[in-house]
């Protein structure tokens, strides 16, 4: 058995430390050295007293900590607080305390004994840590880019103002579930992007698409992993920037780029072309005297007449061409005045029908009423519209379902009138969309087609200070859309007769 004084004199010797023994009411039964160091009493007036009474201030003793204190230790068997203490002379201190329970020769807890040290900096080093804290959060909360951390499985752990904005939910909405189901390609799209994590440890500008509430966010990403103490990897923080916008508007500038190289490209081809034709024209014209003159011949073989019949098809076909190339070059005079797009469709239609039911094509036209008038000659629209009718039945001639789409419409801002032509016919590569204004460019068979008319429809539309677009799918069909200005707004000044051409 350990003698009394022996263990007396050990806790005497704990200058630096506070131990003090109480029963479950808080009765003060031990106050060592150390303790009459930390709280300014001495053994003696401390034996006795209540322990809250001595140390605790107001705040902990109306909160009846010793109490929760008593309860814990009987339950678990010890308990560690971190509060403020109180001195004999009223000043107060942050400590720790490690709290246990005393046991009595039975086995039971009969008392408590707490051991505490005085933590000078503990509070300066709180606050310190809070305010970074608050700093950080601070700055993250600011950031315009969406931020999100998850744990390793995925798990969703923080997320900034931002991200709350752009997903619509507020935080405890969002905190705890999979960041999978914000992605477009669920779990798969989450793999990847922890497999490139895993193996670079970090991403940057990768692109994906998130969907939220039915609607496809494009989003820009910079992704890290983030690691513990000891270099095991314990989440990942992504910062998120939504391209929507971004990259709407940069499809918009290559679609506008793209159809200004097209309109500076047509332009001097038109002159190169205008060139050609009258290099053409005069070796044409001898051609064809000689070929007349030739005509007049009694033909002795039927191999040498053979032989002329195709020598004289050949120069026809070089005049067609020919004559295609002036409409292409020519600086044609065209006589805009106020228009209605859908007496154009119906007049071309009227045309047509009968070729489209010939070739079993089932026709569906969308002319709503009230549209503005356009500004444009209404013979060269419809020379267009001839053209494209043209086009789709060709392309629709080995398609199972024969649909021609012909519809009218008002431009987004108002200020244009459309006109769609859409087919279900084989469709277009994207390299046959990209020539497919350029001359001479065809997809049918040579004795088909010169490949002049898409071109001349261009200059044609050019001209009328229009846009003709094209979209097209293989097997999926094609949609050509012309847009024209409204009449009277700003361009009443081109009424009459003007020359647009080259």
């Amino acid at each position: 058995m350990i003698d009394s004084t022996l263990v007396n004199n050990i806790l005497n010797s704990a200058t630096h430390t506070s131990i003090i023994v109480t029963d479950f009411y808080g009765k003060i039964i031990v106050f060592n050295k150390g303790a009459s160091n930390l709280f300014g009493y001495t053994p003696e007036e401390a034996r006795n007293k209540k322990l809250s009474d001595l140390t605790y201030n107001k705040e902990e003793k109306d909160a009846c900590l010793f109490e929760e204190i008593v309860k814990r230790v009987k339950s678990e068997g010890w308990t560690d607080e971190k509060f403020i203490r109180q001195h004999k002379d009223g000043h107060v201190f942050p400590a720790i305390s490690i709290i246990t329970g005393l046991k009595d020769s039975s086995g039971e807890i009969s008392g408590i004994l707490e051991i505490t040290q005085n933590m000078p900096n503990l509070f300066r080093l709180e606050r310190e840590l809070k305010n970074s804290k608050d700093f950080l959060e601070n700055i993250l909360e600011s950031s315009i880019d969406a931020i999100v951390t998850t744990d390793v499985k995925g798990y969703i752990t923080f997320v900034n103002r931002a991200l709350k904005e752009l997903i619509g939910q507020r935080g405890q909405q969002i905190i705890g579930k999979h960041i999978s189901i914000y992605y477009k390609d669920g779990i798969n799209q989450a793999r990847e992007i922890m497999s490139r994590l895993r193996k670079f440890g970090r991403i940057r500008d990768y692109e994906f698409d998130m969907e939220i509430d039915g609607r496809i966010v494009h989003i820009r990403t910079s992704d890290t992993l983030l690691y513990d103490d000891y270099g095991e990897i314990v989440g990942t923080m992504g910062v998120f920037q939504d391209i929507t916008d971004r990259k709407a508007l940069s499809e918009k500038l290559f679609e506008t780029q793209s159809e200004l190289i097209q309109a500076v490209k047509m332009r001097a081809l038109g002159d190169l072309v205008s060139g050609v034709v009258h290099e053409i024209n005069n070796p044409l014209m001898a051609s064809n005297t000689f070929l007349h003159l030739l005509e007049q011949e009694k033909w002795e073989s039927p191999e040498q007449k053979k032989r002329f019949v195709l020598l004289k098809d050949c120069n026809a076909r070089i005049e067609r061409i020919v004559k295609k190339l002036k409409e292409f070059s020519r600086q044609s005079k065209f006589e805009f005045t106020s228009m209605n797009v859908n007496d154009a469709v119906m007049s071309v239609l009227a045309i047509t029908r009968q070729q489209l039911l010939n070739h079993g094509i089932e026709l569906k036209i969308l002319l709503p009423e009230g549209l503005p008038l356009a500004l444009g000659d209404i013979n060269q629209i419809e020379q267009v519209l001839l053209n494209l009718i043209a086009n789709a039945i060709d392309a629709m001639v080995e398609s199972p379902d024969k649909v021609l789409i012909i519809e009218t419409a008002l431009g987004e801002k108002g200020q244009m009138v459309q006109i769609k032509v859409s087919d279900t016919g084989i469709g277009m590569t994207s390299e046959q969309i990209e020539q497919i204004f350029n001359p001479f460019f065809t997809t049918k068979d040579a004795d088909e087609g010169t490949g002049l008319g898409l071109s001349i429809s261009y200059r044609i539309i050019e001209s009328h200070r229009g846009k003709i677009e094209v979209k097209s799918k293989q097997g999926k069909g094609t949609t050509f859309t012309i847009e024209l200005p409204v009449y009277g707004t700003g361009t009443d000044k081109v009424r009459g007769k003007h020359n647009f051409g080259g």
